[in-house]
C-alpha cells in the first residue's frame, strides 16, 4: 500500500504498535496495516479523526500526510524534513527567476503538457476511428510545435506560452467534450463550472497538486517560487508551473470512467464522499499501474516518474544536467 486514502465521515486514524488502525463509529474496525506500508495518507473528509501519537508515529516512518477540502484542493499537509541539497537547489531556483532560466524549463512543461493532451485524444481517435478527433490530435501537435525555446524578453515569453496553451486548451477540451456522454452536461472545461464532470477534473487536479506538491518539496525545490504562473502571496506557484505535464493523468483517468458507465454525483452542488473516494482511488490507480516509458531509462511507474521528473527539475536548476519535463508514450 503506497497511498492510503480516507474520504468517509465519522472515520478515526489511530495507531497500535507498528500498525494504522482506521475505524467507523458504525462498521468498527476497517483497516488494520503497518506504517511501514504507507507512503502518503489523504485525509478528505472533515468527519476524521486522528491523534497526535498517530501522526507522529507517520512522521517517524517518513509518511506525507495531506488534507484536502470538499473540492479537492489541499487545505494542509504535514510531512518530515527532507534535506536534498535544499540551499543550493534553493538559491539555484531564485537565480533562475530573474535569468530565464526557470522560464525556459517552464516553457518545456507546457510543451509536455501540450503533447500530453494530443497523445490522449490520438489515443481515442485510435479507440473510435472519429475522424473529428484525428483533426484534434493533429492541430494541438502542431500547436505545441510551436513553443518558443526562448523571446527578447520574459513578459513576451510568458505571454506567448499562455497564447499558446489556450489555443490548444480549445481543441482539446471541445476533443476531450466530444467522448463524454451528453447527459453529463459538459461542454469544455471550466473551473468555475457547475456540471460534475468540471467538478471531477478539479477535484483530481488537487489531488494531483498534493502529489506534484510532495515531489517539489523532496527535491528541495521552493513550492512558491515559480517561473510562468504570477507570483501571489501563499500561492504555491512552482507547483502550478510543475503540474501542467501531469494533467492528463487526472483527464485520461476520468474519461476512463465515464466511458465506462460510471457517473459523479452531487449532493448541495458538492460531489458526494462516495465520490470523492472513487476518483482519488481511481487516479492512485493510475499512477501506481501506468507505465511510464522514458527513453534511455529504466520503465516506472507514473507516480515514481512524477517525483524523479522534479529531481531532474531541481539538478537543471542548478547546472548538473538538461531539463526534460515527462512525456507520456502513448
Amino acid at each position: 500500500m503506497k497511498q492510503l486514502i480516507i474520504a468517509k465521515h465519522g472515520v478515526s486514524v489511530k495507531t497500535r504498535k507498528q500498525l494504522i488502525v482506521i475505524e467507523a463509529r458504525k462498521e468498527g474496525k476497517i483497516l488494520e496495516t503497518p506504517v511501514s506500508s504507507i507512503e502518503q495518507l489523504i485525509i478528505a473528509s472533515s468527519g476524521v479523526s486522528i491523534t497526535s501519537k498517530t501522526i507522529r508515529n507517520l512522521i517517524d516512518h517518513g509518511v506525507d500526510i495531506v488534507f484536502l477540502d470538499s473540492r479537492g484542493n489541499p487545505t494542509g499537509r504535514i510531512y518530515p524534513v527532507y534535506i536534498n541539497k535544499t540551499v543550493e537547489t534553493r538559491r539555484k531556483q531564485y537565480e533562475a527567476g530573474f535569468n530565464g532560466k526557470g522560464l525556459e524549463a517552464a516553457a518545456e512543461m507546457i510543451k509536455a503538457k501540450i503533447l500530453n493532451q494530443a497523445g490522449l485524444i490520438k489515443r481515442y481517435y485510435y479507440y473510435t476511428g472519429n475522424t473529428t478527433l484525428k483533426q484534434a490530435y493533429t492541430e494541438i501537435a502542431e500547436i505545441a510545435g510551436r513553443t518558443p525555446p526562448s523571446a527578447p524578453s520574459r513578459q513576451e515569453m510568458k505571454q506567448k506560452l499562455l497564447t499558446l496553451e489556450a489555443e490548444a486548451a480549445r481543441a482539446y477540451w471541445a476533443a476531450y467534450a466530444a467522448l463524454i456522454p451528453g447527459e453529463l452536461g459538459f461542454t469544455g472545461r471550466d473551473q468555475d463550472g457547475e456540471d460534475p464532470v468540471n467538478k471531477s477534473l478539479n477535484y483530481l487536479y488537487g489531488v494531483l497538486y498534493s502529489e506534484c506538491w510532495r515531489a517539489i518539496v523532496l527535491a528541495g525545490l521552493d513550492p512558491y517560487l515559480g517561473f510562468l504562473h504570477a507570483d501571489r502571496s501563499g500561492s504555491p506557484t512552482l507547483v502550478f508551473d510543475y503540474i501542467e505535464q501531469w494533467r492528463f493523468a487526472a483527464d485520461m483517468t476520468l474519461l476512463a470512467m465515464l466511458r465506462h458507465g460510471w457517473k459523479p454525483t452531487q449532493v448541495n452542488g458538492l460531489l458526494d464522499y462516495e465520490t470523492r473516494s472513487r476518483l482519488v482511488e481511481n487516479l492512485s490507480k493510475t499512477l501506481d499501474e501506468t507505465r511510464a516509458n522514458t527513453p534511455g531509462e529504466t520503465p516506472t511507474t507514473l507516480r515514481q516518474a512524477l517525483k524523479k521528473t522534479a529531481f531532474k527539475l531541481a539538478a537543471y536548476l542548478r547546472g548538473e544536467e538538461a531539463f526534460k519535463p515527462y512525456i507520456h508514450s502513448w
